[in-house]
């Protein structure tokens, strides 16, 4: 009877110990399953990584096969709006379109009346047609000031705008953005119908309803004309190529190009204006 005491303690002592092994192994667990869940996001997230840089590659690849088509003098000869081209990237299908914008204004070339008409008939109101076609006006012309902020014109300052009219050529279609009187609203509305680099007026055989009824309006309300097309000129076009993954996983790239010149031949050259 006298050494059940240390029996006692060792049986207590073994089941503390048993204790501790237990909790051990369970924290282990834990921690191991930590690990491999973080293994697995991080393997899916550097698949789903790998996969956007190949669809972005294929697209650009798709881009500039295109490019290359469209230059082609043979009978491999491409043109802008022949309902699209697919192409079978080792990534799977890459879907160009290529988009016209003869038929669009140049937001550095047209008049700013003809803007105010687009304006209107896409539902902007009189007041704010005309200012908005102004302030466009404004903004590329070389007479207006900079955009230091001494010279940022009472209007702007009043918004808590710190810049003005740069007074140069816009340079990239979101700039408008930037003009005072522009609303996210309008901005989209107008943008398929917008340019730049054309340098000259919309040819009319291009032009979609929309702008046909923007031109007869101009005509009506600022007596403004549309000269002929210079077939000499450059032609603009929009490329939108999109590359298709697994699991409905997608890439888009969208480019705005200026083609001087033939668009095959000999004295052709291009330059990408926009890349998005």
């Amino acid at each position: 009877m006298a050494h059940e005491p240390a029996c006692n303690d060792n049986t207590r002592q073994a089941g503390y110990a048993l204790l501790i092994v237990l909790w051990t192994m369970v924290l282990l667990a834990l921690l191991a399953g930590q690990v491999t869940g973080a293994g697995r996001a991080e393997s899916r997230m550097a698949a789903a990584l790998r996969q956007s840089a190949q669809l972005e590659a294929a697209a650009d690849g798709a881009v500039y096969e295109t490019i290359w088509h469209m230059l082609d003098g043979g009978g491999d000869h491409w043109l802008p709006g022949d309902g699209g081209y697919d192409l079978h990237e080792a990534t799977g299908l890459v879907h160009v379109e290529v988009f016209d914008q003869r038929g669009k204004l140049d937001v550095n070339q047209v008049p700013p009346g003809l803007l105010t008409a687009l304006f209107s008939v896409l539902g902007a109101d009189n007041a704010t047609a005309t200012t908005l076609g102004n302030n466009i006006g404004d903004w590329r012309s070389q007479s207006a000031p900079g955009d230091a902020d001494s010279s940022v014109p009472a209007e702007y300052r009043m918004d808590g705008r710190m810049w003005g009219p740069p007074g140069q050529e816009i340079e990239r279609l979101d700039e408008l953005k930037l003009v005072r009187g522009m609303t996210p609203k309008l901005y989209e509305a107008a943008l398929p119908y917008l340019t730049i680099a054309l340098e000259q007026g919309p040819w009319l055989q291009y032009c979609s309803p929309v702008m046909l009824a923007a031109i007869q309006k101009a005509k009506r309300t600022a007596a403004l004309t549309v000269d002929a097309a210079d077939t000499r000129g450059p032609v603009v076009l929009r490329m939108e190529a999109t590359a298709y993954g697994a699991d409905g996983a997608r890439f888009v790239r969208r480019v705005l190009m200026r083609f001087d010149g033939t668009l095959s031949g000999p004295a052709w050259k291009y330059r990408i204006l926009e890349w998005e």
